[in-house]
């Protein structure tokens, strides 16, 4: 017959002690160990689970949002439907401004995250300590770099402006309702455009807090583990008294 496996052996005593000693005078010091383990398996865990309740609740937010979003553009699209001569003539006029802004936009975002990481690497090469005219040479493309964002954040106005304006009708104009439900509709797909964008970079976000969270979690497990093992290890070296631990000291005495 094979041998028992020490190892196996030692850390069932030790998750067995775990439920008999604690409160006897004969409970070891080590003990003391596994509860800051569990402690902290419970709050790795805990935040685990908020974690995915967040990616949940931002999912079904979403979910949401795209559903509001059918419905109103229903409605819409029946007005724009009676109206689409005077529609069709105004979306002639707009194509080419809302061309021109979503371009804008895109140079925006890129603006944006062009800075996160200039500002990253400033804040390394400080850390690291890069020599002082290198930094400052950083610092000075930072400075171009946020001018150039300021006058993009106003081109991005002026163009906003100027088709709020072309999609705005004149008092009396014919189709007016036709053209306002088409601005409705335009400025919703921006909105889900711009939602989409952040829906996509949180859930990713939270997709790699997840995987981080979860290496936590089986770190704590793994320390959990350990603490059991070392808990076994301080009862079979000490062979506390215990109707249910006893039975193990001779298993583990032939043991391999």
């Amino acid at each position: 017959m094979a041998k028992e496996s020490y190892n196996d052996l030692i850390f069932q005593l030790g998750d067995l002690a775990r439920d008999r000693l604690p409160g006897k005078p004969t409970c070891p010091r080590s003990m003391d160990r596994v509860y800051r383990a569990e402690e902290a398996v419970v709050a790795r865990r805990d935040e685990l689970a908020a974690l995915e309740q967040e990616m949940n609740d931002e999912d079904a937010a979403y979910s949401d949002f795209l559903a509001e979003q059918g419905e109103e553009r229903a409605k819409h699209a029946v007005i724009v439907k009676k109206w689409k001569k005077a529609v069709d003539a105004i979306d002639g006029k707009v194509k080419e401004l809302r061309k021109t802004l979503a371009s804008r936009k895109a140079e925006q975002r890129y603006a944006e995250d062009g800075l996160v990481k200039l500002e990253k690497k400033i804040s390394d090469m400080e850390l690291t300590g890069e020599p002082p005219d290198k930094i400052e040479l950083a610092r000075g493309n930072l400075k171009k770099n946020r001018l150039q964002q300021m006058r993009l954040g106003r081109q991005l106005e002026d163009l906003e402006s100027n088709l709020a304006t072309a999609l705005t009708p004149l008092p009396g104009q014919p189709g007016a309702a036709g053209i306002l439900a088409h601005k409705r509709m335009l400025e919703m797909e921006d909105e889900a455009e711009e939602r989409k964008l952040d829906h996509e970079h949180r859930m990713a976000e939270l997709d790699q807090a997840i995987a981080a969270k979860e290496e936590q979690v089986q770190a704590s497990e793994d320390y959990l583990d350990q603490a059991l093992f070392l808990l076994g290890e301080d009862v079979y070296a000490q062979r506390i008294n215990d109707a249910q631990l006893a039975p193990f000291y001779p298993r583990l005495d032939r043991a391999q």
